[in-house]
């Protein structure tokens, strides 16, 4: 196993910069960083991915992150480039032919070349926001666009699995306090905040991304500051490769005295999981753009409702039987 200094490592050799030679569970992918600081965010969140070398050719998807130039930014964008707005997104998404640039006032721009299966994200000198989401805005997003063409859906949600029980976890808020609850009660985790989900032989395989989960603690002149806290590192072996999905969790926003869970049928399924797919499908009529409504027919999909209790989630998952999976 790769560990997070092993990959920092492989960022120099003999002094020199030198991209990440990355295996995101199947296709390869090669990641060029030049902004010295996100480096560490990069190595310890993708040190399970990392390999010695990857074949040459025309698969490989390439990544590359660096300082925001004005000049070279300006250049990039065309004025003809049509404006993608998806209600309650803070990034702005554009598209032209088979380019793609997402643009952040807070950090800075990524263009997204499917054609190429390339993408680059140059990053301001004072990004606005923590270095988790700086990392997922500059890599996750524009990664998991290139990946989902190569059978790959990365997406930012939880997956937890204990024995014949594997689900995963759609949620507009943080499940930190649940998650802990999950584990201690003898759930693995598969995913914290990004999970990597594949189609196989009818079934919705969950895939292992490292990650943390955010806490919110206090700052200066009493504001909300963010902090993360990778919850595998509290308990041995509590992490999971994989799993077989047999239970979609779509969690509905604000706590209330009681949790509830409802089951959805398969047809309202599809509907509600293409509407709070939690990612921003480029291409949603391509066939890769149609894959929520594929989850809806291979698991059973619920409505869940947080209660202001977290070990309440582990009551619920105790009551769930694997059962065979909808397939259409």
């Amino acid at each position: 196993m790769v560990t997070w200094s092993s990959a920092a490592d492989k960022f120099t050799i003999s002094g020199s910069e030198r991209p990440l030679q990355l295996a995101v569970h199947g296709p390869s992918v090669e990641l060029q960083c030049d902004v010295a600081d996100m480096r560490p965010s990069i190595a310890r969140l993708l040190a399970p991915f990392v390999v010695d070398d990857i074949p040459s050719g025309m698969g490989v998807i390439r990544g590359s992150v660096r300082p925001y130039d004005q000049s070279e930014v300006i250049r990039r964008l065309p004025n003809s480039a049509q404006a993608l707005h998806r209600a309650g997104d803070l990034t702005e998404v554009y598209a032209h032919d088979e380019r793609y640039w997402t643009i952040d006032d807070r950090w800075g721009m990524c263009e997204i070349n499917l054609l190429r299966s390339q993408w680059q994200s140059w990053v301001v000198g004072a990004p606005r926001i923590d270095a988790m989401r700086l990392f997922e805005g500059a890599v996750m997003w524009p990664m998991a666009q290139l990946l989902k063409t190569r059978g790959i859906h990365l997406i930012p949600a939880a997956a937890v699995a204990r024995g014949p029980v594997a689900a995963l976890m759609l949620s507009p808020v943080s499940l930190g306090p649940e998650l802990a609850a999950l584990v201690a009660g003898g759930f693995k985790l598969i995913g914290q905040r990004w999970t990597c989900l594949r189609e196989d032989h009818n079934h919705l395989e969950l895939l292992h991304v490292p990650g943390a989960v955010e806490r919110q603690a206090a700052a200066p002149f009493g504001q909300i500051a963010s902090e993360w806290e990778d919850l595998s590192t509290h308990v041995p072996d509590s992490s999971q490769r994989h799993a077989f999905c047999g239970a979609v969790m779509v969690v509905e926003s604000g706590r209330r005295p009681r949790a509830h869970l409802k089951v959805v049928n398969a047809e309202d399924a599809a509907t509600l999981l293409r509407r709070l797919w939690p990612i921003q499908e480029l291409h949603p009529h391509r066939r890769h753009g149609q894959f929520p409504a594929r989850v809806a027919q291979l698991c059973h999909c619920f409505q869940f409702q947080l209660s202001r209790e977290p070990r309440d989630v582990l009551s619920i998952l105790n009551s769930l039987e694997q059962a065979p999976a909808n397939v259409g």
